[in-house]
């Protein structure tokens, strides 16, 4: 989510919806902000031919490769693997990354997480984890007993994390693979460029050289790093006993709308594997036409120059941006992510208003993504077996956020501003304001009824946030990710294939204080005696990782965890079939995971109604809007 500050004007816009270093940080998160010097990863030792975690090079097993750390449960894992062949640092900044050849040399002792990518965090956490651009890093959970055993094909998971392309790592404790691993898996987690450094797109001179050559910076560099992890794990993955040819993608938030495009619209990423798992996908957020993209671009190195520097000329050549640290275009990134594009001067996206408050994502090139993914599979993408699935109250922490960031009073007028940047067409919006449900209310007309507490200061701020969650998680959530599967279920029936959808919703109140604010207290909207199910509350459940959060966790949660772990790993196994899943229909159910349910099920119309999405969100038409929004919306 991008807050945006002029006066008392605030700016919301469904494309940033993660965007959490702002205001709102899950406690698990942490790295350093740029006063504090950011420490370095611990070194790797050599490893060790007589060491039981060691993959061989070959399978003679003479010369070692990669030694792990042995966990639990008979699990061993390989912690920051270089998956590319040169670190994207200077002068391989804004460079495409090529895959690491095997063996890595030297042989490393693979047991420590490295760098995360370039980012920044709020200054509470005291213990930040070492960030620079030498970030390209994997890690690998795998069954001992598979280890240099091609014979074991056993399904692999590659996971990508959330963050809003500006945040996050691999490495985090929350996403341990260990638990999926001991359901006869292999897990991989992995980092790839964030921010301006791994989404930029500008064309830029060579130099300031008289003459010199224009280069072409392609701001899809974050998805290319996706999709090498994906290249090596395609290469190696079975000498750790996966099967190349049952690889699993999955990924939550950010990780879940790339995710998205990899299954949806990028065909280079098609071959590479075989299902997809998103959670807590925005996938009406729109991606910005390449066009954009570079204006935007243009406008971020104009900005670097005038604004971060103060330089009175503007160099703005590549080899000028190369010689920059990294530290100083983190500070000019920060600065423009909460201007805005809209503010910056820069003609509107062509992508539409959705586009246009999430600075750093992937953008609609014609080649590495094709279409928008809400269209569901692009032409000549194959369709592939796929679970989605969304929180109870995503909307909550988002509303939280943006009522903490207005100096006095949330008022209406601000939440209209918000509707009116999210939904241009004024018919559309006059049709959300004069929408009743079936208890005769207005739920998108600010302020609310009766809101929480939770959400501000004041009535007025507590009822327009509720109003806010209600927009948010209705038309950018739950009524999106309906949408859109129906779209691929309309394609899947129409080609008559017998490729299955799923689909879950995540309904358990949380146990634990997910997010902090900036001064780190806890968002008290998504704190467990409000009992709102938050965006990434099902992560520790999927991972079972719960005691990184809580230190003892209640057995039903435990059992929970237990339960969501096996069923994605069950999907990962047999995606055509997976036990504890129901194929998904516009007419059929969702698969409950909540301890409390009475059952395991609700039927679809159920998300459907409570959301309003066929009595109101998909009569506006601005879903099938959003999905004609590619390159040809505008012109370089």
């Amino acid at each position: 989510m991008t807050i945006i500050h002029k006066g008392t004007t605030i700016s919301l816009i469904f494309a940033s919806l993660l965007a959490l270093p702002l205001l709102g940080t899950p406690t698990w998160a942490a790295s350093p902000t740029p006063a504090k010097p950011n420490p370095q990863p611990p070194a790797s030792p050599a490893c060790t031919a007589s060491d039981p975690t060691t993959v061989w090079t070959d399978a003679t097993k003479s010369t070692a490769a990669l030694c792990g750390a042995r966990e639990t449960a008979g699990v061993t894992s390989y912690r920051g693997i270089p998956y590319v062949a040169q670190q994207p640092v200077p002068p391989n900044r804004w460079m495409p990354s090529t895959v690491a050849s095997w063996p890595p040399s030297p042989a490393m002792q693979a047991v420590n997480v490295q760098n995360q990518c370039m980012q920044k965090l709020p200054a509470w956490n005291s213990q930040p984890p070492a960030t620079g651009e030498d970030c390209l890093y994997l890690n690998v959970w795998a069954p001992s007993a598979s280890l240099n055993n091609p014979a074991a094909k056993l399904p692999v998971m590659v996971f990508i994390h959330g963050g809003a392309f500006v945040l996050g790592s691999g490495g985090s404790p929350i996403y341990d693979g260990t638990a999926l691993a001991t359901n006869g898996g292999v897990v991989v987690t992995l980092n790839y460029r964030l921010g301006a450094l791994g989404f930029m797109a500008a064309q830029v001179l060579a130099d300031g050289t008289k003459g010199a050559q224009t280069v072409d910076i392609n701001g899809n560099f974050g998805l290319d790093d996706q999709r090498n992890a994906l290249r090596w794990v395609q290469a190696n993955i079975a000498r750790f006993g996966g099967d190349p040819s049952q690889v699993t993608l999955f990924g939550e938030s950010a990780g879940a709308m790339s995710t998205g495009l990899h299954l949806f619209a990028s065909p280079a990423s098609a071959p590479l594997f075989q299902a997809a798992i998103m959670e807590s996908n925005p996938i009406g957020s729109l991606y910005r036409p390449i066009a954009d993209t570079r204006r935007q671009g243009t406008n971020f190195i104009h900005w670097l120059c005038t604004k971060t520097l103060k330089l009175l000329s503007c160099p703005g050549n590549m080899a000028w941006l190369q010689g920059l640290s990294a530290d100083t275009i983190l500070a000019a990134q920060a600065d423009f992510l909460n201007l805005g594009i809209g503010n910056g001067g820069g003609p509107a996206p062509a992508g539409g208003a959705l586009a246009d408050s999430l600075p750093w994502a992937p953008a609609i090139d014609g080649s590495d993504v094709v279409a928008q993914p809400i269209a569901g599979f692009a032409t000549g993408m194959p369709q592939k077996p796929f679970l989605f699935g969304v929180n109870a109250d995503e909307g909550a922490i988002f509303a939280a956020m943006i009522a903490a960031g207005v100096p006095g009073p949330y008022l209406p007028v601000e939440y209209n501003k918000i509707l009116a940047t999210a939904i241009p067409d004024t018919t559309a919006r006059a049709t959300i304001a004069a929408y009743k449900n079936g208890a005769g209310q207005k739920p998108y007309v600010a302020p609310a009824a009766n809101p929480p507490t939770y959400f501000g200061k004041d009535k007025v701020t507590n009822g327009t946030a509720q109003t806010t969650n209600l927009l948010i998680n209705d038309f950018a959530f739950h009524c999106a990710n309906l949408w859109t599967a129906g779209q691929a279920y309309g394609q899947i029936a129409g080609a008559k294939g017998t490729t299955p959808i799923y689909g879950y919703l995540f309904g358990q109140q949380p146990i634990y204080d997910l997010y902090k604010t900036a001064k780190g207290d806890a968002v008290q909207a998504c704190s467990p005696s409000n009992g709102n199910v938050c965006h990434a509350n099902e992560l520790p459940y999927v991972f079972s990782t719960l005691n990184v959060l809580v230190n003892q966790p209640p057995q039903a949660d435990s059992t929970l965890a237990g339960a969501m772990t096996a069923t994605w790993a069950g999907f990962a196994k047999n995606p055509l079939a997976p036990a504890g899943l129901t194929a998904y229909t516009p007419s059929g159910s969702l698969t409950v995971f909540n301890s409390r349910a009475p059952s395991a099920t609700m039927p679809v119309s159920s998300l459907d109604q409570a959301g309003n999405c066929s009595a109101l969100w998909n009569t506006l038409g601005v879903y099938p809007t959003a999905a004609r929004q590619t390159t040809a919306s505008s012109q370089p």
